[in-house]
């Protein structure tokens, strides 16, 4: 819609009267005085004339300004515009092309032309907005699991053993977008099914998305990519051995098809020698395969070696090995030979003073017995009370102790004598009594011996302190004089 002013020819004369008048004023006011005021009156009559201002400017009713942008919908036409110039004998002209839009950006323009023939052209931008041409797609569902559709085609889909649908859910990126599905029905065995799928864009513009699908077919494959016995890894044919007692093993397989299923026999309740285990592969075709080994449940073992013995953490070197006394245990280990074989130990508890015999008894796999023995010495105190000298004065009274008819004679007023006893074994102590705090005359000095076992014994020596002979007086009062 277009908006143009137009002036009357009336009011275009008065004008044009107002004008001249004006240009009068501006010859006649320097003469008279008044040149201010007509340089006003000229300069209102050049801005009235050039005014190119709009007092109202809308689009589809809007207020816009210039420059602006409005975003219409996809498929608008026409855009209403309302251009009404400020000075009511200018003249406003909106472009044609506000009556015939096309999709995407368009100038649309009024152009003002003022009294003066002064022209302003305001623009507006006006966005038509053009159909969706995203013909992408934002993920696919293939039997309710998302699936990656590559670009170039290469993506393929393995399907199991019979199928012949898939059920395929595009979701395309744009909401405006259709989509459509073929290919997907009537799958055969093998690689050759392709399933297209079909964007169509807002604008109809179109692209295909394809995918492989492989169908598996059935296999005849029986072979197996593991087989371990006890976690050893073995061949068909080969041989492995398992100890004495051996009942069962353990098998593990790996069929080297996925689609093929296998079953184990002979793990279970082995005997003496040779046994036989075996994994029967069945192919997805139904083939099958026994895949066998042989396990050896060896002989008992009749080794009773003993590779060493300890004693209270020390290794036994001899064939007796010594404690102190009052011990009244030991410990024994004993390392073994053969890692079947076993062992007990008896006599190393309860001990007493003096040699005691501990026994160890090896019992090999096959129940046969052997024994060993050593012997702990549990040390025994001495109870040796016996001396070996006897000194006084450099005189060994050894033979002379517990004699009465021997004595050892020192001068009057002497009153200790020293006595120097040995006893013989070394572990023994000696006290003395009696050979201090002596008296004149007879006097009676026991030496005791204290054994390592606690006993003692006591010897006597007879000590006679000799008896005065000084006849002489020191002094005689008599009367106190």
């Amino acid at each position: 819609m277009q908006r143009t002013s137009k002036k009357q020819n009336q009011p275009l004369r008065f004008f044009r009267v107002v004008s001249l008048f004006a240009a009068a004023l501006l010859v006649l006011m320097p003469a008279t005085g008044f040149g201010a005021v007509g340089n006003v009156a000229a300069h209102a009559a050049e801005t009235f004339d050039s005014d190119t201002s709009l007092a109202i400017f809308k689009a589809n009713g809007v207020d816009v300004v210039d420059n602006q942008t409005i975003n219409l919908a996809q498929g608008a036409a026409t855009i209403a515009i309302e251009a009404l110039p400020s000075n009511d004998y200018a003249d406003a002209q909106t472009s044609t092309n506000a009556d015939n839009l096309l999709p995407g950006a368009n100038d649309v323009t009024v152009t003002v032309t003022a009294v003066d023939s002064t022209e302003k052209v305001y623009h507006l931008n006006v966005v038509v907005a053009v159909p969706s041409s995203d013909a992408t797609l934002s993920n696919v569902l293939v039997n309710g699991s998302p699936f990656d559709v590559a670009a170039d085609g290469s993506s393929v889909y393995y399907a199991p053993i019979g199928t012949t649908q898939l059920s395929v859910v595009p979701t395309a990126s744009s909401v405006l977008a259709q989509v459509d599905v073929q290919g997907n029905t009537s799958l055969v065995p093998g690689s050759t099914n392709t399933v297209t799928i079909t964007v169509t864009a807002e604008d109809l513009t179109t692209k295909n998305y394809r995918f492989s699908v492989e169908v598996s077919t059935a296999n005849s494959n029986t072979d197996l990519s593991s087989f371990e016995v006890n976690d050893s890894a073995l061949q068909d044919g080969q041989t492995i051995d398992v100890p004495y007692g051996t009942s069962d093993v353990s098998v593990r397989a790996i069929a080297s098809a996925d689609t093929s299923t296998f079953t184990i026999e002979g793990s279970t309740g082995l005997k003496l020698g040779p046994n036989t285990v075996s994994v029967v592969v069945t192919a997805q075709s139904g083939a099958t395969f026994t895949h066998s080994v042989t396990v050896q449940v060896t002989a008992p073992s009749s080794d009773r070696a003993i590779n060493s013995i300890s004693v209270n953490g020390n290794l036994l070197t001899e064939s007796s090995f010594d404690v102190a006394a009052g011990v009244s245990q030991v410990d024994v280990a004993v390392e073994l030979h053969s890692t079947v074989a076993h062992y007990a130990v008896t006599g190393n508890t309860a001990l007493v003073s003096g040699a005691n015999t501990v026994t160890i008894t090896v019992t090999s796999q096959d129940g046969v017995s052997s024994t060993s023995s050593f012997v702990v010495n549990v040390y025994k105190p001495s109870t040796n009370t016996a001396l070996s000298s006897v000194i006084v004065g450099g005189t060994d009274y050894i033979t002379y102790l517990d004699d009465s008819t021997v004595s050892i004679s020192l001068a009057h007023g002497a009153s200790t004598v020293e006595i120097d006893a040995s006893p013989v074994d070394s572990k023994s102590s000696v006290t003395y009594s009696g050979n201090t705090s002596l008296t004149t005359g007879e006097n009676t000095a026991l030496i005791t011996v204290h054994s390592e076992a606690g006993t003692s014994q006591s010897y006597t020596l007879k000590i006679i302190v000799a008896k005065s002979s000084d006849a002489g007086v020191s002094s005689i009062t008599i009367d106190g004089v």
